[in-house]
């Protein structure tokens, strides 16, 4: 059998990072090849049927728009899996990459005919929480990578129109081709769809970074083919469906957003006016306490606009993580100890603390808010601030300033270039590496911030890993990212990655917070722990919030087709009784909490993968093909 391949990368313009991708994707590809090719069957679907079923998507999408065999191997698994086999766990027949409307249409029409589940992705790379792989075993994955228009760049009002499968790659190209004077916003990993980072809640770094509230206008497919639009857009032919989120009556933007209500296949974000001048802004803090000065200086100067993005504030872990495995900064078992982190901080000259920001504006507003900026942080001693500022090249007779002009190094994405860079810290505890992410929200307060880097921090050495800080700190809030890396060579090690995650879901419950994202393995712990309600009288257990989402995805999906149990929220055909009732598959009842207590001693507790609750309704079989 030949080895399979994944076509080349070139879509990056930084030097380094095409050849980085296509060497982890090698490595990818190579731990594919040797595996069977299994034929996985839809829940309840004989070989016989399902060969009828093929032929109707083969009528619909022809032969390259339906992927079968080692393709189907190669790009419809969760490549950073914590599963010890994907393919059994959650293996599909088959995937679809329809191209318009009316094609999604049709194989809903099949899909409710059948009553076979699909699972829908933007373009596979959510990487860390699940990729282009479904929750049930069987579901046939809607791939909509090939619908990939953008279809409006308006710099005028400051938005882009684009179809689930365009890339921050090809949305990047669009605005300098159109020659658009607007910064686009970015996540870490350019490869990914706009659409998919947006209705996950992903988040990029420029001023208009919290991609989820920015949309203004979605298109949407229901289960029953029915075609909606949101806001302005059920006026037929609206000028305004871009620039007003309102509407007349309820508002649905957000209905779309991590669910399984309905197929999105346009969509409008507001975006960032290319500025007049841009500061990259970087403090570095020296002691372990200095979180508490640092997150509540940042959010008295975003409360004031002093700073436009949201800062990301990052430990001296996540800093080695890109610059090398752990091996070589440390090769003992279990976590680093601080001991050692202040060796390598006076070695490479690093803080235990450090964050970038950015500013925007005219030079006279960059040079004001930077002083203020400087004059904050002289309340913490020891503190190093920097900003180098970029303005449009006058001889050239520019008036808004180019992204590209500010270099990759400084500008760490607020500038809205797309990037595949931060992938390398994936090989942090092994070459062939991957990650889940813990991403609790804590209050922009620095004193909660720390108590909770306390804990998380010691649950993290119990079980053997490092905390590697994203602290994302907004007005309000703080994303307090945890990157759980790991090795995808070493099933204990992922157990133990699984394990960790699970106990820092119970820990962070503990206070009062909860996980806003979520991968497949874990969305039925995460969405149980948001248990308002679940005591009311005839509650059964199930609280309020997921009683309300299962009664809006039974009213528009009673056959129970779309992208059962995303964000734990089931149809009535996969849910269980008693203690599970809510549930669908995937959850072992009390090994959740065994393994909030499993510490890393050599024993792990999935508490994720395994005994179906829902009998047969979720279990594909399974034909070996060819080895």
């Amino acid at each position: 059998m030949a080895p399979l391949a994944f076509p080349e990368f070139k879509l990056s313009h930084v030097d380094g990072e095409n050849e980085l991708v296509n060497i982890i994707l090698k490595r990818w590809a190579d731990s594919l090849s040797g595996q069977p090719t299994v034929q996985v069957l839809p829940p309840g679907i004989d070989v016989d049927t399902w060969k009828v079923i093929l032929s109707r998507f083969l009528e619909i999408l022809g032969e390259k728009g339906v992927i079968v065999g080692d393709e189907h191997k190669l790009n419809y698994l969760d490549i950073f899996s914590l599963s010890e086999n994907e393919q059994e766990v959650r293996g599909s027949p088959c995937a679809l990459r329809p191209t318009t409307v009316e094609h999604i249409q049709a194989i809903l029409k099949v899909a409710n005919e059948y009553k076979i589940p699909v699972w829908t992705v933007s373009r596979g790379r959510n990487l860390g929480y699940g990729a282009n792989a479904g929750r049930v075993r069987g579901s046939v994955i809607i791939d909509l990578q090939d619908m990939d228009k953008v279809l409006e760049i308006d710099d005028k009002y400051c938005y882009y129109t684009v179809e689930p499968g365009v890339s921050f790659f090809k949305l990047y190209e669009a605005i300098k081709e159109q020659k658009k004077n607007i910064w686009m916003s970015v996540p870490a990993l350019g490869w990914g769809s706009v659409v998919g980072n947006t209705l996950d809640r992903g988040w990029g770094y420029t001023p208009y970074g919290d991609h989820s509230n920015q949309i203004c206008g979605v298109e949407a497919v229901l289960a029953d083919g029915t075609v909606v639009r949101t806001g302005m857009g059920a006026i037929q032919d609206s000028k305004l469906w871009p620039l007003f989120r309102g509407g007349y009556g309820p508002t649905y933007e957000q209905m779309f957003s991590q669910s399984n209500f309905a197929i999105v296949t346009k969509l409008t974000l507001w975006a960032t006016p290319a500025p007049l001048g841009f500061m990259s802004c970087h403090v570095a803090v020296p002691k372990e306490t200095d979180l508490v000065p640092m997150v509540d200086i940042f959010r008295e100067l975003l409360k004031y606009d002093v700073i436009q993005n949201h800062p990301v504030v990052g430990n001296i872990l996540r800093e080695l993580g890109k610059r090398g495995t752990r091996s070589k900064w440390y090769d003992g078992k279990g976590a680093i100890p601080d001991w050692r982190l202040e060796e390598l901080a006076k070695e490479l000259d690093l803080s235990w603390w450090d964050a970038n920001w950015g500013l925007y504006g005219t030079r006279e507003q960059i040079e004001m808010n930077f002083r203020r900026c400087q004059e904050a942080f002289k309340a913490i001693p020891g503190a190093r601030i920097r900003g180098n500022a970029y303005y449009p090249d006058e001889s050239k007779g520019e008036k808004y300033l180019d992204p590209a002009a500010v270099p990759y190094h400084d500008a760490w994405l607020q500038n809205g270039v797309p990037s595949m860079y931060p992938i390398v810290s994936i090989q942090y505890r092994g070459l062939d590496g991957g990650h889940i992410s813990f991403s609790p929200i804590v209050p922009a307060d620095g004193q909660a911030s720390l108590d909770w880097y306390y804990e998380a921090k010691k649950v993290c050495a119990d079980f053997g890993f490092d905390f590697m800080a994203g602290i994302h700190v907004y007005q309000r809030h703080i994303a307090h990212l945890i990157m759980i890396y790991f090795d995808r060579t070493d099933q204990d090690d992922k157990n133990a990655a699984n394990d960790l995650f699970v106990a820092l879901v119970k820990k962070a419950r503990e206070h009062g917070y909860g996980e806003y994202r979520a991968h497949i393995d874990h969305m039925d712990l995460v969405a149980d722990q948001y248990d308002f309600g679940a005591k009311d009288e005839g509650a059964e257990g199930v609280p309020a919030l997921m009683r309300m989402n299962q009664r809006i995805k039974d009213a528009l999906d009673p056959n129970g087709v779309l992208s059962p149990g995303k964000q734990g929220i089931w149809p009535a055909s996969y849910r269980g009784q008693g203690t599970a009732k809510g549930r669908g598959s995937e959850i072992r009842g009390s090994q959740i909490e065994e393994a909030a207590a499993t510490k890393a001693n050599g024993t792990s507790v999935n508490g994720v993968n395994g005994e179906h609750v829902n009998g047969t309704a979720t279990n594909g079989v399974s034909v070996e093909v060819s080895a």
